[in-house]
């Protein structure tokens, strides 16, 4: 007996040749969201899962809970004594790495940012990890070694990794499959700590020049594509190198908070 879902074929010259099925799954959702179903998989890989789509949350509130979990975390890290500051050193990376997810998530992000990402968090988490482990063994060995994984390594990939973790954030944003209405109530708050943060996380870890660099690439990206979150992290690294560059002029130099 015929069966509807067994493929179709037709004659063609000396052989049968299956007409294509119609598109099901991924596919079908990609097709309906006008995009081409050959790049459903690449673009949609969440509609595969329904209920990773359920899950997401508005991008600028992940992104709130991001800028959040940066300032507390990097805060208390300067305020606490051990070993309370090593607890905190040890959970910062994995909060961190954990938010970062939620606004890679909440933007349905495609392949290219979502690889940056994880790219990203890898060099955060080794600098992270790399600071705390050498910063733990000078109370014990001071050696210039380990003042180099700790100072100078540590410090350099912790803020490349997270400078590179922002950036995908507004790659996403770019590659979006449809338009979000951030709100500035929720972003305002969020430049607000991430700029701060940025400020005494590189002036404490004297890494303030990457700053500078940052603010300057991100300023110049908005003015191109002057988009929500792009403009709303371009400010906030604008307003770490205005506050680096007046704490400069108030000592006269760039000395870390522990110092004075």
């Amino acid at each position: 007996m015929f069966d509807e879902r067994m493929p179709r074929y037709e004659a063609e010259g000396s052989g049968a040749h299956a007409l294509p099925a119609e598109p099901t799954g991924a596919h079908a959702a990609a097709r309906r969201r006008g995009i081409p179903a050959d790049r459903g998989e690449d673009r949609c890989w969440h509609t595969a899962k329904p209920w990773l789509a359920a899950t997401r949350i508005p991008p600028d509130v992940a992104f709130l809970v991001f800028a959040a979990s940066f300032f507390a975390l990097h805060q208390a890290w300067v305020v606490l004594q051990p070993p309370a500051q090593a607890v905190v050193g040890v959970l910062n990376p994995l909060a961190i790495v954990a938010a970062s997810a939620l606004v890679v998530h909440a933007f349905g992000t495609p392949r290219l940012p979502a690889l940056l990402a994880i790219v990203a968090a890898t060099l955060y988490v080794h600098g992270r990890g790399a600071h705390l482990a050498a910063n733990s063994i000078q109370r014990e060995i001071d050696a210039p070694i380990v003042t180099f994984w700790d100072e100078r390594f540590g410090h350099i990939a912790g803020v490349l990794g997270w400078g590179a973790l922002i950036a995908a954030f507004c790659l996403a944003e770019r590659a979006a499959q449809r338009p979000w209405a951030l709100s500035p109530i929720v972003l305002t708050p969020a430049g607000l700590l991430l700029g701060w943060t940025a400020f005494t996380s590189t002036v404490e870890g004297q890494t303030w020049w990457l700053e500078l660099v940052a603010a300057m690439l991100f300023s110049l990206w908005a003015l191109r594509a002057p988009r929500p979150l792009l403009r709303t992290v371009a400010a906030a690294f604008a307003l770490g190198a205005l506050l680096i560059l007046g704490w400069a002029a108030l000592h006269r130099g760039v000395p870390e908070f522990t110092a004075l």
